[in-house]
């Protein structure tokens, strides 16, 4: 026979599975990023990883994301970074400039110098 204590916790966890829809379900994402070697200075990570992506924001981070994404991309060989910053460019002397930085992964950037003084 179950006491009082041990049926209210069975009975909190019995509803908290029935109140969370999929609690039990894998995780569905957008698209998974797996195999590329994750460099994320800011959490010390410098590790092959698979990068999961649900609703346009990174959902997971970890080793062997089960499959289960509208897109899946092979990265092995490659880097997986945050956007990066390139503090001297020259984007803007040519039309694609900007586009060009953002096929390097370049998502800030400042112009170092293709207007001067003669062109303002």
């Amino acid at each position: 026979m179950m006491n009082r204590r041990q049926f209210f916790s069975t009975a909190t966890g019995a509803a908290a599975l029935i109140r969370i829809p999929g609690a039990l379900a894998a995780a569905k994402y957008d698209l998974i990023v797996k195999g590329g070697r994750v460099i994320d200075p800011s959490r010390k990570l410098d590790a092959i990883r698979d990068v999961a992506i649900a609703n346009g924001r990174i959902a997971a981070v970890a080793a062997n994301i089960p499959a289960g994404a509208a897109e899946t991309i092979d990265a092995s060989g490659k880097l997986v970074v945050p956007g990066l910053i390139d503090i001297h460019t020259h984007a803007a002397r040519v039309k694609g400039g900007p586009a060009l930085c953002l096929a390097d992964g370049v998502t800030g950037w400042i112009d170092a110098g293709s207007q001067g003084p003669e062109y303002q």
